[in-house]
């Protein structure tokens, strides 16, 4: 093997890291269609739900606790293929922040600690 092939081979073994071209945050990266916007609106009604379910300390028994868990594991399921399609759409990897701005259309990099972070120390 050549120090030219040896040298590819080596470039092509190195780790990528999909964080080193992400966005900042409120990039646009596309725009979504009705039907996108509509799921997402949805999908977001569906999370607040159960943030304010949960944060009403409400106790339940076995059976509504089940029934309870099935439908976040429901959501959960729900969201992730929701958001695999938008990033394999858009060609941009599934652990990017990507949101939806389901009024207007635009699908846009979310806010992530690092970027938190990045403003924090602006001010």
């Amino acid at each position: 093997m050549s120090d030219q092939q040896h040298n590819a081979a080596h470039e092509e073994e190195e780790e990528f890291n999909v964080y080193d071209m992400l966005p900042p945050a409120g990039t646009i990266i596309g725009e979504a269609t009705e039907e996108e916007m509509e799921a997402a609106a949805a999908l977001e009604v569906r999370h607040y739900a159960f943030m304010r379910l949960q944060d009403s300390y409400i106790q339940f028994d076995g059976s509504s606790y089940k029934e309870l868990l099935k439908d976040f594991q429901e959501l959960e399921f729900d969201s992730a293929k929701f958001w695999r399609a938008i990033a394999r759409r858009l060609q941009v990897p599934y652990e990017w922040p990507i949101r939806i701005d389901h009024a207007n259309g635009p699908i846009y990099i979310g806010e992530t600690e690092d970027s938190r972070d990045v403003e924090e120390s602006a001010e």
